[in-house]
Protein backbone atom coordinates (compact mmCIF):
# COMPACT_ATOMS: atom_id res chain seq x y z
CA UNK A 1 0.00 0.00 0.00
CA UNK A 2 1.22 3.69 -0.94
CA UNK A 3 1.00 6.04 1.61
CA UNK A 4 1.95 9.53 1.03
CA UNK A 5 2.61 12.47 3.92
CA UNK A 6 1.68 15.06 1.67
CA UNK A 7 -0.92 15.70 -0.98
CA UNK A 8 2.14 17.29 -3.10
CA UNK A 9 3.45 13.93 -2.59
CA UNK A 10 0.72 12.45 -3.97
CA UNK A 11 0.76 14.63 -7.07
CA UNK A 12 3.79 14.49 -7.70
CA UNK A 13 3.42 10.45 -7.62
CA UNK A 14 0.35 10.66 -10.06
CA UNK A 15 2.79 12.31 -12.71
CA UNK A 16 5.59 10.17 -12.33
CA UNK A 17 2.90 6.85 -12.97
CA UNK A 18 1.07 8.30 -15.56
CA UNK A 19 4.29 9.22 -17.47
CA UNK A 20 5.40 5.45 -17.20
CA UNK A 21 2.10 3.92 -18.20
CA UNK A 22 2.59 6.34 -21.03
CA UNK A 23 6.07 5.31 -22.10
CA UNK A 24 4.42 1.61 -21.31
CA UNK A 25 1.97 2.22 -24.07
CA UNK A 26 4.74 3.73 -26.50
CA UNK A 27 7.56 1.25 -26.12
CA UNK A 28 4.67 -0.94 -28.43
CA UNK A 29 5.56 1.63 -31.51
CA UNK A 30 9.24 1.10 -30.62
CA UNK A 31 9.34 -2.63 -30.38
CA UNK A 32 7.84 -2.49 -34.24
CA UNK A 33 10.33 -0.32 -35.23
CA UNK A 34 7.82 2.47 -35.53
CA UNK A 35 8.32 6.18 -34.39
CA UNK A 36 6.77 6.78 -31.36
CA UNK A 37 6.13 10.53 -32.28
CA UNK A 38 2.46 10.76 -30.29
CA UNK A 39 4.49 9.19 -26.73
CA UNK A 40 7.23 11.85 -27.18
CA UNK A 41 4.54 15.14 -27.75
CA UNK A 42 2.43 13.56 -24.47
CA UNK A 43 5.30 13.50 -22.58
CA UNK A 44 6.53 16.48 -23.50
CA UNK A 45 3.55 18.31 -22.56
CA UNK A 46 3.34 16.10 -19.16
CA UNK A 47 6.33 17.54 -18.36
CA UNK A 48 5.49 20.97 -19.11
CA UNK A 49 2.41 20.83 -16.99
CA UNK A 50 4.76 19.25 -13.66
CA UNK A 51 6.41 22.00 -14.78
CA UNK A 52 4.34 25.02 -14.48
CA UNK A 53 2.15 23.33 -11.31
CA UNK A 54 5.97 23.64 -9.49
CA UNK A 55 6.43 20.16 -9.49
CA UNK A 56 9.38 18.06 -10.14
CA UNK A 57 9.70 16.90 -14.01
CA UNK A 58 12.94 15.22 -13.89
CA UNK A 59 11.72 11.42 -14.27
CA UNK A 60 9.26 12.73 -17.30
CA UNK A 61 11.69 14.64 -18.90
CA UNK A 62 14.13 11.36 -18.92
CA UNK A 63 11.02 9.45 -20.41
CA UNK A 64 10.76 11.93 -23.02
CA UNK A 65 14.22 12.64 -23.68
CA UNK A 66 14.62 9.11 -24.47
CA UNK A 67 11.61 8.81 -27.02
CA UNK A 68 13.30 11.84 -28.80
CA UNK A 69 16.75 10.01 -29.29
CA UNK A 70 14.49 6.50 -30.16
CA UNK A 71 12.60 8.81 -32.96
CA UNK A 72 14.72 10.53 -34.11
CA UNK A 73 17.30 7.23 -34.39
CA UNK A 74 14.43 5.07 -36.05
CA UNK A 75 13.65 8.23 -38.60
CA UNK A 76 17.28 8.59 -39.53
CA UNK A 77 17.02 4.70 -40.45
CA UNK A 78 13.74 4.27 -42.40
CA UNK A 79 12.81 7.57 -42.63
CA UNK A 80 9.43 9.29 -42.09
CA UNK A 81 6.24 7.66 -41.06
Amino acid sequence: MLSFSTKQEFIQCAFETVAKVVSDQGQIALDAMCPAINTEKCLSHLAFVCHEWSYDPTVIDTYASLYKESNQELIEAFGEE
